[in-house]
């Protein structure tokens, strides 16, 4: 013979052996992991609705809060506006006072002129 003939056999060597081993416990460890999983991803209902409600109930109470910081904004700026028509309207008496004085004191001198 010339050169040497290698016979392939059929019988797998231990290297595959313990790679096959380890791949099926790969697999069985990732089934298991993933039935884990879905078994824990299942939300009681109890726990639903429970929140839910309190979604509701947060959206209520800040509902609440805005509504009545908006009344506060809208009353204080009717006050603010009544402020100033209060400030006017002094301002208009301080000088229909200032006129009326001028008129009595015109009155008195033409009543003791006469």
């Amino acid at each position: 013979m010339k050169g040497k003939i290698e016979i392939d056999l059929l019988i797998p060597d231990e290297d595959s052996l313990i790679s096959n081993q380890n791949q099926i416990e790969k697999e069985l460890i990732l089934e298991e992991i993933m039935a884990e999983m879905e078994r824990n991803n299942m939300l009681p209902l109890g726990t639903l609705v429970g929140s839910i409600i309190a979604l509701f109930l947060v959206v209520f109470i800040l509902g609440i809060k805005i509504h009545f910081s908006n009344r506060i904004y809208e009353l204080s700026k009717d006050i603010a506006n009544l402020k100033s028509e209060k400030n006017y309207l002094a301002e208009q008496n301080a000088i229909l006072q200032t006129k009326l004085e001028q008129q009595k004191y015109k009155s008195n001198i033409v009543d003791s002129i006469f």
